[in-house]
């Protein structure tokens, strides 16, 4: 690998959100072609040895990401923010947009608030007053951070 792809390596390894090509030719005062052809050749070089890292395109940003293959393996090892409830909880509410704070504590029971503190804090979702309670959506981010397509897009 050449010293521009490594260094493009570097960043996209590192990166806590995925990157535009042109942010990081930006910051590296090149052409975002040579930024595509360092992606290309970081693919390469991955494909050759077999890694288990790869390339994952999200939207139109780009970051290094374990192959969705290995995540049994890793599941144990990886640190968790979100726990099952939190989990279910997001899921549930992807599911059913809208979803109103009575049908989660329902679900969820009386202690639902503490997953919903948690999920907002992640801006995984976003809560809007409707009457006398709120509804609740997930966010763009949740599509970003989950590797889920935007249906309504």
């Amino acid at each position: 690998m050449d010293e521009l792809s490594r260094k493009v390596e570097a960043i996209l390894y590192s990166c806590e959100e995925p990157l535009k090509v042109s942010d990081i030719a930006d910051y590296l005062k090149v052409d975002n072609d040579d930024i595509i052809k360092a992606m290309r050749s970081i693919t390469a070089s991955y494909k050759d040895i077999n890694s288990s890292l790869e390339i994952r395109k999200i939207g139109n940003k780009y970051k290094i990401q374990l192959s969705n293959d290995f995540n049994d393996i890793v599941y144990p090892f990886v640190k968790k923010d979100l726990d099952d409830k939190d989990i279910a909880m997001l899921s549930y509410i992807y599911k059913k947009p809208g979803v109103i704070a009575g049908e989660l504590r329902e679900n969820f029971g009386y202690n639902f608030m503490e997953s919903i503190k948690k999920l907002r804090k992640e801006k995984l979702i976003t809560a809007h007053k409707y009457r006398n309670t709120f509804k609740y959506h997930v966010t763009k981010n949740f599509y970003v951070r989950f590797n889920v397509k935007d249906d309504k897009k």
